[in-house]
Protein backbone atom coordinates (compact mmCIF):
# COMPACT_ATOMS: atom_id res chain seq x y z
CA UNK A 1 0.00 0.00 0.00
CA UNK A 2 1.29 3.62 -0.71
CA UNK A 3 0.21 6.49 0.03
CA UNK A 4 -3.22 6.50 2.61
CA UNK A 5 -4.54 9.62 3.59
CA UNK A 6 -7.68 10.42 5.07
CA UNK A 7 -8.82 14.30 5.28
CA UNK A 8 -8.66 15.60 8.89
CA UNK A 9 -12.69 16.31 8.77
CA UNK A 10 -13.08 11.92 7.81
CA UNK A 11 -11.07 10.31 10.50
CA UNK A 12 -11.81 8.56 13.44
CA UNK A 13 -14.80 6.98 11.55
CA UNK A 14 -12.86 3.73 10.00
CA UNK A 15 -12.81 5.03 6.57
CA UNK A 16 -8.57 4.08 6.53
CA UNK A 17 -9.25 0.58 8.63
CA UNK A 18 -11.99 -0.20 5.56
CA UNK A 19 -9.68 1.29 2.58
CA UNK A 20 -6.67 -0.96 4.13
CA UNK A 21 -8.90 -4.09 3.87
CA UNK A 22 -10.34 -3.31 0.89
CA UNK A 23 -6.71 -3.23 -0.37
CA UNK A 24 -5.98 -6.38 1.48
CA UNK A 25 -9.01 -8.12 -0.25
CA UNK A 26 -7.83 -7.06 -3.64
CA UNK A 27 -4.34 -8.39 -3.52
CA UNK A 28 -5.89 -11.45 -1.69
CA UNK A 29 -8.54 -12.59 -4.29
CA UNK A 30 -7.72 -10.92 -7.58
CA UNK A 31 -4.42 -10.77 -7.52
CA UNK A 32 -3.45 -14.15 -5.55
CA UNK A 33 -0.92 -12.14 -3.17
CA UNK A 34 -1.22 -13.85 0.19
CA UNK A 35 1.20 -10.85 2.16
CA UNK A 36 0.73 -7.20 2.39
CA UNK A 37 3.22 -4.83 2.95
CA UNK A 38 3.66 -1.23 3.86
CA UNK A 39 5.97 1.84 4.88
CA UNK A 40 4.94 4.19 7.32
CA UNK A 41 7.07 6.87 9.24
CA UNK A 42 7.54 5.95 12.41
CA UNK A 43 6.77 9.38 14.02
CA UNK A 44 2.89 8.74 12.61
CA UNK A 45 1.86 7.18 16.10
CA UNK A 46 -1.90 7.12 14.68
CA UNK A 47 -1.00 5.32 11.39
CA UNK A 48 1.40 2.70 13.16
CA UNK A 49 -1.53 2.40 15.86
CA UNK A 50 -4.40 1.14 13.18
CA UNK A 51 -1.68 -1.08 11.18
CA UNK A 52 -0.81 -2.85 14.39
CA UNK A 53 -4.42 -3.63 15.71
CA UNK A 54 -5.30 -4.37 11.82
CA UNK A 55 -2.29 -7.31 12.21
CA UNK A 56 0.31 -5.60 10.89
CA UNK A 57 3.89 -6.16 12.25
CA UNK A 58 7.02 -4.55 11.83
CA UNK A 59 9.87 -6.24 9.96
CA UNK A 60 12.42 -3.60 9.45
CA UNK A 61 13.31 0.23 10.01
CA UNK A 62 15.43 2.71 7.84
CA UNK A 63 16.63 5.96 9.91
CA UNK A 64 18.20 7.37 7.42
CA UNK A 65 15.05 7.61 5.20
CA UNK A 66 14.12 11.45 4.12
CA UNK A 67 10.54 13.24 3.39
CA UNK A 68 9.25 16.42 2.18
CA UNK A 69 7.70 18.68 4.48
CA UNK A 70 5.79 22.43 3.56
CA UNK A 71 7.19 25.22 5.27
CA UNK A 72 4.84 28.65 5.78
CA UNK A 73 6.31 29.96 2.92
CA UNK A 74 4.71 27.54 0.59
CA UNK A 75 7.92 25.69 -0.32
CA UNK A 76 8.82 22.36 0.49
CA UNK A 77 11.93 20.97 2.63
CA UNK A 78 13.34 17.14 2.76
CA UNK A 79 13.87 16.64 6.51
CA UNK A 80 15.11 13.16 8.07
CA UNK A 81 12.70 10.79 9.12
CA UNK A 82 12.37 7.08 10.02
CA UNK A 83 10.45 4.79 7.83
CA UNK A 84 8.83 1.46 9.40
CA UNK A 85 8.07 -1.18 6.83
CA UNK A 86 5.44 -3.62 7.97
CA UNK A 87 3.79 -6.69 6.61
CA UNK A 88 1.00 -8.73 7.46
CA UNK A 89 -0.50 -12.45 6.03
CA UNK A 90 -3.93 -12.25 4.43
CA UNK A 91 -4.76 -15.48 2.71
CA UNK A 92 -4.18 -19.31 3.76
CA UNK A 93 -4.41 -20.45 7.62
CA UNK A 94 -1.42 -19.17 8.65
CA UNK A 95 -3.03 -15.72 8.65
CA UNK A 96 -5.25 -17.52 11.30
CA UNK A 97 -2.73 -19.53 13.24
CA UNK A 98 0.58 -17.94 12.41
CA UNK A 99 2.98 -20.48 14.12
Amino acid sequence: MSNLAVNRNFRRRGVAEDLVKAAEELARREWGYNECYLYVEKQNVPAVKLYRKLGYRPIWEDDSAKTLLPTESGKVKNVSTTIVCMKKRVGGLRSIFPF
